[in-house]
């Protein structure tokens, strides 16, 4: 009982989740997702393999917490062993709509996440992927998965079921429009 008690606190305190490429961590218990720019954790030597070209997937688990029915996403490059900051943004920002205010169970995955523009790399430079949540009430939560460019044959895919959308999550870009002056 009490470890079930442990488990329900632990995911009620949760946010989201890099489900690939490889986190940094486990940055769901306490506040460590609200810390900028990686949700608290330093860089890992365990850097999934990512394709020198781009075009790697990106699979999320967003639902972990109560209150998030919906949610603005950011995807960005930090480049180097160690960033400071991740300001290359990879896609646009786009926003997801879940099931319900409750925890809901299930992943969005972009299979084929570009690299951002611009962007000079070769075999072997190291890199970070930050993701950004942007919750309902405008807290922003921060996680990152570290990456090592490599020849596209070489790179990691995700295991079967591991880049899947789920039915219940639904995707919408965020865009802005220009208004006449009155």
């Amino acid at each position: 009982l009490l470890t079930t008690v442990l488990l329900s606190a632990q995911l009620a305190s949760a946010h989201f989740q890099i489900a690939f490429p490889g986190w940094r961590g486990n940055t769901l218990e306490g506040e460590a997702q609200w810390k900028y720019p990686c949700g608290g954790l330093a860089p890992t030597t365990n850097r999934t393999k990512w394709p020198v070209t781009g075009g790697g997937a990106l699979s999320v688990i967003p639902g972990w917490n109560a209150g998030h029915p919906t949610a603005f996403f950011y995807v960005n490059m930090g480049f180097g062993n160690s960033p400071t900051n991740a300001t290359h943004p990879m896609l646009p920002v786009f926003q997801i709509v879940g099931p319900s205010k409750d925890p809901f169970p299930g992943t969005f995955c972009l299979p084929q996440v570009p690299l951002p523009k611009d962007t000079n790399v070769k075999v072997g430079d190291n890199a970070t992927i930050q993701v950004i949540q942007v919750a309902l009430h405008g807290a922003a939560l921060y996680n990152c998965a570290d990456i090592t460019f490599v020849d596209p044959k070489d790179a990691a895919v995700p295991e079967p079921g591991l880049c899947e959308n789920s039915s219940t999550i639904s995707y919408s870009l965020v865009y802005t429009t220009t208004s006449r002056s009155a």
